[in-house]
């Protein structure tokens, strides 16, 4: 009852969530393979009670016998009316968000379930357009630095490159320009994000490189695939990053690196005004957690991929400060920061003006220490990467 395999698919049953996952492309061919899988499907039925749960965010595709497939389960569920089923779509899939729907017309005991209709607590405003220029403006400063950091964790010419939660694609495009890697491929749930990045990868003329919009805890990518994967800033906006770090490492060949960057905003200063700085992060770091991101996420990087059993595990720190970059730039960032602290986060929190008011005076304090000739203000990200094991 573990699994059913086909040409081009493969069925297994988790014991632990009571799911089938469907993976690969679902491209049946005619009655005996239908019946085949249907005869599979009834099994896993009869042996469990309450509810099973049928997952498709990995399927790639499914054609019309497929579909003939769930259609005569969900009937054969409705005969035995023992229990219900749960259908689990994806909104990366179109072809699960199209027809799935359809099968909960067949029987009332047909649940259908959005896995990343609310994937995590920021997702609204984190995917939407206007966080855009804020990622644009943190690579701005960022890659000067990283881009060496980059290649002290073992970013080489000639590899097959994945960067997950790519964002609006900066990196990727970067990497493919200036590391000369056989394959760069960007993963990212944002639609508008990867949007953005396809349009410059157009510009820019770059045929090594895809973009993909993808859901991180459950890639479209085959096993020990790439050389070297990247997640960049962003397993601190997920409740339960450990599901992307699992994702990270088995799309990883053994023997190659998994490298991750997480910020850390006790490690965000400014003299001479270091109280209301202070304030203003701390502040940040607690409305961020209300919304399920994780801004103290960077000194626990070297845990998790400890955790994860990588080997030979490196870390750094990435120090943006005044004395390394243009003032001006970094200024740009820190307003882009209390922009989209103070109207975003502010209105998803409905804070009050009180509050909207002191944040916004502690990013004025952070922005006249950038400013003033002899302040000095600093913010550091946090750099780790290991290998995957080659047995």
């Amino acid at each position: 009852m573990s699994q059913f395999t086909g040409n081009t698919y493969r069925l297994r049953y988790d014991p632990l969530n009571q799911q089938v996952d469907f993976e690969g492309i679902l491209r049946l061919a005619g009655d005996e393979e239908v019946s085949a899988v249907l005869s599979y499907l009834a099994e896993v039925h009869d042996q469990v009670s309450g509810t099973l749960r049928l997952s498709f965010r990995r399927l790639r595709y499914i054609n019309a016998e497929g579909m003939r497939l769930l259609s005569l389960f969900v009937a054969f569920a409705r005969g035995r009316n023992a229990l219900t089923v749960k259908l689990v779509a994806s909104s990366v899939l179109a072809w699960s968000m199209r027809l799935l729907p359809n099968l909960r017309s067949l029987w009332d005991g047909v649940e259908l379930a959005v896995h990343d209709q609310d994937f995590y607590g920021s997702q609204e405003i984190i995917e939407d357009t206007a966080f855009i220029p804020l990622l644009r403006n943190q690579t701005r400063i960022i890659w000067p630095q990283e881009r060496e950091i980059l290649e002290r964790h073992g970013l080489r010419r000639g590899m097959r490159v994945a960067d997950i939660c790519c964002g609006c694609g900066d990196v990727a495009l970067l990497v493919a320009r200036e590391f000369s890697p056989r394959y760069v491929l960007g993963v990212d749930h944002s639609e508008p994000a990867i949007g953005y990045a396809r349009n410059l990868q157009n510009e820019f003329e770059l045929s090594n490189v895809e973009f993909q919009r993808g859901d991180a805890t459950a890639l479209m990518i085959e096993d020990n695939s790439f050389d070297f994967v990247s997640c960049r800033l962003s397993l601190q906006i997920f409740s339960h990053p450990e599901q992307i770090m699992r994702e990270l490492v088995r799309i990883t060949r053994p023997g190659g690196r998994i490298y991750v960057t997480g910020e850390d905003y006790d490690l965000v200063i400014g003299h001479p005004e270091e109280a209301a700085v202070r304030y203003a992060y701390e502040r940040t770091a607690a409305y961020a957690s209300e919304l399920g991101v994780d801004l103290r996420s960077g000194r626990k990087l070297f845990s998790m991929l400890t955790d994860m059993r990588l080997e030979t595990i490196q870390s750094d720190h990435i120090v943006v400060s005044t004395t390394n970059t243009d003032r001006e730039a970094f200024a740009t960032v820190v307003e882009s920061w209390r922009d989209f602290t103070v109207e975003q986060v502010g209105g998803s929190l409905d804070l009050s003006d009180k509050d909207r008011e002191l944040l916004s005076q502690g990013y004025a304090a952070h922005l006249r220490s950038i400013r003033r000739a002899h302040g000095y203000a600093a913010w550091t990200i946090i750099a780790c990467s290991g290998k995957k094991p080659l047995r």
